[in-house]
């Protein structure tokens, strides 16, 4: 997301638009719609809705609204607890909304963001008045008296709690494509229950005890399904909690990974409260962080969140991107239970330039969308910037592993950081490397003259007007403090 002027975010709520202004968010709502708009956000502040959930809000003299600006993520982004809990979160707000006699006329993923690990409903035109549903054209009754079991069987049920199901079997990958490139309003296959019910068992006990779980729980969600349509009234909150039940029963947890321990392993592991006995990495970026005081900051390859709970600990706002997924659940369950201000997030390097378009049959429907010219889902390089970005112990693994050039990773670096960049950079000749050669898939094409110190010194540079260079460990690594 742009950091300043007016950027049209793409939507599909016939009654406002959205645009980023820099500060908040800006929604402009049609003329006919201002009355009614009106008379729901006097509800929002009678019932203090904005405790429940709701984004705070702003009506304006205008008639218009504005939005608290939060980080904007997507749901194939969140690790596997924090979308369970975004699952939860929502049911939860259908019920509170009943107090104050409203309700959702939709029910996506892409409807909530988090505020660090808080999530926020930030769709202020989603909610209405139970009755306005009738007017919903694409809740077609379809037998449903109470239209809300219709937002629930073909909006919750298809797009929130399959893919929390498919993590559930530990297929992270097919949940993850279900959440981006066949969400709703994109072009991809739309989510099937067969899928999921014909998905073959893996080998592994815990793959297995998902299978059986998941299994169990489409059977239950098929029985619910099959009686929606007679059930109307009260019994709208009562088939709430029973899929609330259902859904805080499912374990989403990923199996731990090789660097789950990592460390452990290197014992690194300390604690934040004693910066005496930090080992030279981690002094450096205590003291830079200290001295800095930066109000965000990026780590990239955060693994479990020790540099990303030490800025949080320092009162930086933190954005950990970490692609491992049992490691970047770890840090969300850390930082939801110590309430760090961290937003852990399943993302890679590689997903960082990555754009969702929407499907281009919305192009009739939404003529004045730019369907096809606004993503969907923007680049992580416009929605991540922060003052500090910290990358320790990945560049290796991005040139020497993957094949990227200096170039490249420095060019997306030079785009995030806004005043400061942290560079660990590992030499040749590290132990890592030549001990395990096989690691690192591209080491073939690089040798001392395109991969050292000084060229890597150089080349960032480019972006930034200034370079300092403190030590590390072992000797064989060195910190790079980049400043524009």
């Amino acid at each position: 997301m742009s950091n300043g002027g007016s950027n049209r975010l793409l939507g599909f709520d016939g009654h406002g638009e959205v645009f980023d202004h820099g500060e908040v968010i800006f929604r402009r709502i049609k003329p006919e719609q201002k009355e009614s708009v009106a008379r729901i956000h006097q509800t929002f502040l009678d019932a203090k809705l904005d405790q429940k959930g709701i984004v705070e809000t702003v009506l304006r003299a205008d008639g218009d609204l504005e939005h608290r600006k939060l980080v904007i993520s997507y749901p194939h982004e969140w690790p596997a607890n924090m979308y369970k809990d975004a699952v939860l979160f929502h049911l939860r707000l259908f019920s509170e909304l009943e107090k104050a006699h409203l309700t959702l006329k939709d029910a996506l993923p892409n409807n909530i963001l988090f505020d660090c690990t808080t999530p926020s409903f930030i769709d202020f035109l989603s909610v209405v008045p139970p009755e306005q549903l009738d007017e919903e054209e694409w809740l077609d009754s379809g037998g449903y008296e109470d239209r809300r079991f219709a937002v629930v069987d073909r909006m919750l049920l298809p797009y929130m709690v399959l893919p929390l199901l498919f993590l559930a079997r530990d297929e992270q990958k097919i949940a993850r494509e279900l959440l981006s490139i066949r969400a709703c309003n994109t072009s991809g296959t739309p989510p099937s229950w067969r899928e999921l019910i014909n998905l073959p068992a893996r080998r592994s006990g815990y793959a297995l005890r998902g299978y059986v779980r998941g299994l169990l729980l489409v059977a239950r969600l098929r029985i619910l399904k099959r009686r929606l349509p007679r059930l109307q009234g009260r019994v709208f909150l009562e088939t709430i909690d029973e899929l609330s039940r259902l859904v805080a029963g499912v374990d989403v947890t990923p199996p731990l990974s090789g660097y789950s321990s990592y460390y452990d392993e290197k014992r690194e592991q300390l604690s934040l409260a004693d910066p005496v006995v930090f080992l030279p990495k981690q002094k450096a970026v205590y003291e830079l962080l200290h001295a800095e005081r930066p109000a965000r900051v990026l780590d990239i390859g955060a693994n479990t969140g020790w540099y990303s709970s030490l800025a949080a600990s320092l009162g930086s706002s933190v954005i950990a991107l970490e692609q491992d997924e049992s490691c970047v659940d770890i840090l969300y369950r850390k930082a939801k239970g110590r309430q760090l201000r961290i937003l852990p997030l399943r993302v890679g390097f590689s997903d960082l330039k990555t754009e969702i378009y929407s499907s281009r049959d919305l192009a009739r429907e939404y003529p004045d969308r730019q369907i096809g010219t606004i993503p969907l889902y923007r680049a992580g390089l416009e929605r991540f910037q922060a003052d500090l970005v910290l990358v320790l112990g990945l560049v290796h693994h991005l040139v020497l592993g993957e094949g990227r050039t200096l170039e490249e990773v420095f060019e997306i670096f030079g785009k995030l950081a806004r005043k400061v960049l942290v560079l660990e950079f590992v030499c040749l000749d590290d132990e890592k490397i030549v001990n395990e050669p096989t690691f690192f898939a591209n080491l073939d094409r690089s040798d001392a003259t395109t991969y050292n110190l000084d060229r890597a010194r150089e080349i960032g540079r480019r972006h930034f007007s200034s370079v300092e260079i403190r030590d590390s460990h072992p000797e064989t690594r060195k910190i790079l403090i980049f400043r524009k």
